[in-house]
């Protein structure tokens, strides 16, 4: 409940965001990681900017580097962090990839993961059940000796992983 932590959520519907990031703030507040279109939204922009949420722009060549190090900048301020990995929603239901940015910021930050898994959001709101699951903490560890960029991947991949795992 204290230090920088990075809650990592696979995405599979706009009713993600509230639902898997309601149950988290019962324990922590985070910052969100959200898609720069959002802020072009009147109230949903002041309710974000509020809030400090990182806007990142996913159509940038390289990632975007300004909200990566925005990232950074609250995990090393001890804060929460909450993010979907994959950086869009699933457009079938199914687990996507996710994008190296988090294993950038886990590499760069030292901070432990929480994997999140949210279920049936995607099949709204023509199912009743749906769920979320919070897994337990886990940290990765970086090997100084090979390339940084290829661990990127590998982190990103292993917090997929995790949440995957979840039922």
């Amino acid at each position: 409940q204290q230090g920088g932590l990075i809650m990592a959520c696979n995405h599979l519907s706009n009713f993600d965001p509230p639902l898997a990031g309601g149950y988290a703030g019962l324990k922590r507040d985070s910052v969100y990681f959200i898609k720069k279109e959002l802020m072009s939204v009147p109230v949903l922009n002041l309710l974000f900017k509020k809030f400090d949420f990182i806007p990142v722009d996913r159509k940038r060549p390289g990632g975007d580097l300004a909200a990566l190090k925005a990232a950074l900048k609250v995990l090393e301020n001890g804060g929460s962090l909450f993010i979907f990995p994959e950086g869009t929603r699933s457009k079938d239901g199914l687990p996507g990839r996710a994008k190296p940015g988090i294993g950038f910021m886990v590499y760069h930050s030292g901070a432990p993961l929480l994997p999140i898994k949210v279920k049936n959001t995607f099949k709204l709101p023509f199912v009743r059940t749906v769920g979320v699951t919070f897994g337990k903490p886990f940290m990765v560890q970086k090997d100084e000796s090979r390339d940084v960029k290829e661990q990127f991947q590998e982190f990103a991949d292993k917090v997929m992983d995790e949440i995957n795992k979840l039922d």
